[in-house]
C-alpha cells in the first residue's frame, strides 16, 4: 500500500501584505481594511456577540515581511503575526473578525462540514473556514464592537511584537519551562506549526459521515442564545448522539475505530514511517485511539446496554460476578476529560502522544518515533500556553490523565465493544482491513 499519497503538507506561498507604517521607529501596524461583509448563506453556524476587546498584542517593533517560518495555520498562506491565539494571514484573520463581529450565519455549502480551507479554497465554504478558524484557536473573546473606537478610526489595525514573534519561534517552549533548541530539526519553526496543521486537518478529514452517525453537518459553533462558554472553555463540536440500542452501540464502536484509524492514516508523518512500523504502532495505540475518539465524541458508557450483559460478566480472584466494574472504570475515565474540558487541538496532540510510542518493540526507526511523540508534547505545550495562559498546570495534568485508557486491558475493550462485530476475527486482522480500505 502507497502511504505517501496521504501527505497533506502544503508548500508555503506568498501574496502581498498591506503593511501601513506608524511614525514610531518601533512599532509597525499591520492594516486590515473593512471588507464587504460575506454573504449570509443560512443560519446553522452562527458567532456570538462579544463584550470587551483587547489589543492582540503590545506592540514593540517591526515585523520583517517574509520572515521565515511563519505560515497562516488556517489556509497555508503566508503570515503576518500572530492574530487573535494564533500565527494567521490577514485574510483569515479579517474575515474571522468580520465573523465575530457581525455575528455573521454560514451554512456548508457541501453539506459536509468538512470542506478544503486553503489558500486556493478558503473563500468557497466560509461556514468550513470559521469551523477551521476556531478548531485550531483563534480566540473570538479578544474580538468585540467597540463603536467609539471605530468611528474614530476607519481601519482597523492589529499590532504585532516582532521579539515576540522571534522569541516563540527560536524558543518555543521558553515560558516556565525547558528550552527545545531551534537547531533540532523536528522542532524548527516551520516543522512544529505544519505538524499543528497536520494534525488538525487529519482531525478534520477523520470526521464520522453525518449519514453514518447522526451528527448535524451544520454544527453550531456559538450563538447569540447560548450560554456564553466560561473563560478558558472550548468550544466543542455536538456530541454524536447514540441511541441506546446494542447493535447501534456496537456500529458506533466500529465506526469510532475507523476513525481512529484512519485519523492515523491521514498524518504525514505516520504514512512516511516504514509500513512495518505503522502496523506495530497502530497494533499497540489502538484501545487507546478508539477511547479517546470515544471520549471526544461523547460516547455514553453508562447508557450502553451492552455493558450488561451476562456475557460480558467476568469473575474476579472472589469469584463474584462484575458486570458493571468495566463500565465504572470507563465512566470514570471518560470523567476526568471531562472535568479537564479537553478542547480539539488538545484531543489530536494527545492521539499523537499515545500513537507514537518508542518504546514499542519491534520498531525499525524508534529515533523518528520518539521525535514525532516530542514533537506532539512540544505543540500540546504551546497551544495550552496560548489557550490557557493562567493555567500552566493544564499540560501535566491532561498528560498525567493519559495511563488511565490502559486501566482496562486491550483484550477486555475487544470483548466489550467489537466481540459482536468481529466475531473470532483477530484484532490484528480487523485493523489491517480497516487500514487497507
Amino acid at each position: 500500500m502507497d502511504l505517501s499519497e496521504h501527505s497533506m503538507e502544503r508548500p508555503f506561498q506568498t501574496e502581498p501584505q498591506d503593511l501601513s507604517p506608524r511614525p514610531s521607529p518601533h512599532v509597525m501596524t499591520i492594516s486590515i481594511s473593512k471588507s464587504p461583509s460575506p454573504p449570509l448563506l443560512g443560519t446553522d453556524v452562527g458567532i456570538g456577540s462579544p463584550e470587551s476587546y483587547r489589543s492582540l498584542s503590545p506592540s514593540a517593533g517591526p515585523i520583517r515581511k517574509g520572515m521565515p517560518g511563519l505560515s497562516c495555520l488556517v489556509c497555508g498562506d503566508t503570515s503576518s503575526g500572530k492574530h487573535y491565539g494564533i500565527l494567521a494571514c490577514n485574510g483569515c484573520s479579517g474575515f474571522f473578525k468580520r465573523s465575530v463581529r457581525r455575528k455573521l450565519i454560514y451554512r456548508c455549502q457541501a453539506g459536509t462540514g468538512m470542506c478544503n480551507v486553503d489558500k486556493a479554497h478558503r473563500n468557497q465554504c466560509q461556514a468550513c473556514r470559521l469551523k477551521k478558524c476556531i478548531t485550531l484557536g483563534m480566540n473570538k473573546d479578544v474580538i468585540v464592537s467597540s463603536a467609539v473606537q471605530n468611528e474614530r478610526q476607519p481601519r482597523n489595525t492589529a499590532q504585532v511584537r516582532e521579539d515576540q514573534i522571534e522569541r516563540e519561534l527560536e524558543h518555543p517552549m521558553s515560558v516556565n519551562s525547558a528550552t527545545v533548541s531551534a537547531t533540532h530539526p523536528a522542532f524548527s519553526p516551520g516543522a512544529t506549526h505544519r505538524f499543528m496543521a497536520s494534525l488538525m486537518t487529519a482531525e478534520t478529514n477523520a470526521k464520522l459521515e453525518p449519514d453514518d452517525t447522526g451528527l448535524d453537518e451544520n454544527i453550531d459553533v456559538t450563538s447569540v442564545e447560548q450560554e456564553r462558554p466560561r473563560p478558558h472553555t472550548a468550544v466543542y463540536p455536538e456530541p454524536i448522539m447514540f441511541p441506546a440500542g446494542q447493535e447501534t452501540i456496537y456500529e458506533c464502536s466500529a465506526r469510532l475505530l475507523f476513525m481512529a484509524v484512519k485519523w492515523s492514516k491521514n498524518l504525514p508523518s505516520f504514512s512516511n514511517l516504514p509500513f512495518r512500523d505503522q502496523v506495530i504502532l497502530l497494533e499497540e495505540a489502538w484501545s487507546e485511539l478508539f477511547l479517546l475518539c470515544a471520549i471526544q465524541w461523547s460516547m455514553p458508557m453508562e447508557a450502553c446496554p451492552l455493558f450488561i450483559l451476562p456475557e460480558h460478566a467476568h469473575t474476579g480472584q472472589t469469584g463474584k460476578v462484575s458486570p458493571y466494574s468495566d463500565m465504572r472504570i470507563l465512566q470514570e475515565v471518560m470523567n476526568r476529560f471531562k472535568a479537564i474540558c479537553v478542547d480539539p487541538a488538545e484531543f489530536a496532540c494527545l492521539k499523537a502522544i499515545v500513537l507514537f510510542k518508542p518504546e514499542t518493540r519491534g520498531l525499525k526507526d524508534p529515533q523518528q518515533v520518539e521525535n514525532l511523540q516530542d514533537q506532539a508534547q512540544v505543540m500540546l505545550g504551546q497551544h495550552i500556553r496560548a489557550q490557557h495562559p493562567t493555567r500552566p498546570f493544564r499540560f501535566g495534568r491532561l498528560l498525567l490523565t493519559l495511563p488511565a485508557l490502559r486501566y482496562i486491558p486491550f483484550d477486555r475493550i475487544e470483548r466489550l465493544f467489537f466481540g459482536r462485530t468481529i466475531g473470532n476475527m483477530p484484532m490484528e486482522k480487523l485493523l489491517c482491513d480497516m487500514f487497507k480500505s
